[in-house]
């Protein structure tokens, strides 16, 4: 009799502890979803909270000369699911003999995202412009179709002011390991006058968070990044862009 009694404590006890274990599992797999998996766009998906990133790169295409750019953005995810924020973009540079440019860009986005933990797939809309001034952009909208000829260079042409456009973002971003992780994206911008711009980009991201107590205690999130994109617009001129930036969560 006694034999059977411990043999059944012992059962139960092992019950006890596997059940555990498996609700620990669940816990895990859970809060994991979308924590600390780099994007497109020197971009962070999280479950929760405040993520910005920045980039610093060159951008060039052939019998242009290479310009800088600048990016930076502000991101917050309301769950793992559904994120938004804004973004801006400079360019700036000696194109060709003929002038020097200075270029800004700003967008504002939304992303649904599809979230597991070790990949996030999302889609969402995008609205991008170039003018601040509100009656510049009520001439944008009413002159929605009208394309402007007065391009006076190649280089005028692949850098000049693309106007407001709406269009939508896509891509997949997935940890190979715990500290290396890879993403793929894709833009579609249709410009109010006519005109359309096709972006596909793939990066790998080095989580460095994990590298630093300091970091640790004070982000959740801190990826370095190194990203390659190219475009094409509507007369198939491509673009390209080398990009190293770093995104933070928090």
């Amino acid at each position: 009799m006694s034999t059977t009694c411990q043999w059944l404590n012992y059962s139960l006890k092992r019950a006890t502890d596997y059940s555990q274990f498996l609700l620990l599992l669940l816990i895990l797999s859970v809060n994991s979803h979308a924590i600390g998996i780099p994007l497109p766009g020197h971009g962070i998906a999280q479950d929760k909270g405040l993520t910005a990133g920045m980039g610093l790169g060159t951008i060039n295409s052939t019998n242009c000369k290479t310009l800088w750019t600048w990016t930076g953005h502000g991101n917050y995810s309301y769950n793992s699911h559904l994120s938004g924020g804004a973004s801006i973009k400079f360019l700036g540079g000696e194109p060709d003999s003929m002038r020097n440019i200075i270029n800004q860009r700003y967008s504002i986005d939304a992303k649904i995202a599809h979230s597991q933990p070790r990949y996030v797939l999302f889609i969402g809309p995008v609205f991008s412009f170039e003018n601040t001034t509100l009656s510049d952009l009520r001439r944008e909208f009413s002159n929605m179709g009208n394309h402007n000829e007065n391009v006076k260079t190649h280089c005028d042409e692949l850098y000049g002011e693309i106007g407001s456009s709406i269009g939508y973002q896509s891509g997949v971003g997935f940890l190979a390991t715990p500290n290396w992780g890879l993403n793929f994206g894709h833009n579609l911008d249709l410009a109010f006058n006519g005109a359309f711009i096709a972006s596909f980009s793939a990066s790998i991201a080095f989580n460095l968070r994990e590298q630093f107590e300091k970091l640790k205690e004070n982000t959740r999130n801190f990826w370095l990044s190194l990203e390659y994109s190219t475009s094409v617009s509507k007369k198939n001129i491509n673009i390209h862009n080398i990009i190293l930036g770093a995104a933070l969560g928090f």
